[in-house]
């Protein structure tokens, strides 16, 4: 028996397939395109790896304008909620 998708499945296999290549192109070594895949990341309220590349970039680029606002977002969910800081 063959197993046929519903259009839904279909759609979300394709939405799937996008964000997973949005994802693998953006997750270069370019200070940039880590912040652009962090901020994603936080829209898609995946906190943990968003700070994971938060923290990528202030250790690879510690320099970068990106480092400094990588830095900003951390501190932001420190004052947003403060248990979690500690």
């Amino acid at each position: 028996m063959i197993n046929k998708l519903s259009s839904v499945q279909v759609c979300y296999r394709w939405i799937g397939l996008g964000v997973f290549c949005f994802v693998i192109w953006g997750c270069g070594e370019d200070p940039r395109q880590l912040f652009e895949t962090a901020q994603f990341e936080e829209q898609q309220h995946n906190r943990s790896h968003a700070q994971e590349l938060y923290e990528q970039i202030i250790h690879q680029h510690p320099e970068s304008e990106f480092a400094e606002k990588a830095r900003q977002r951390i501190e932001a969910w420190k004052t947003e909620n403060p248990e979690e800081g500690k």
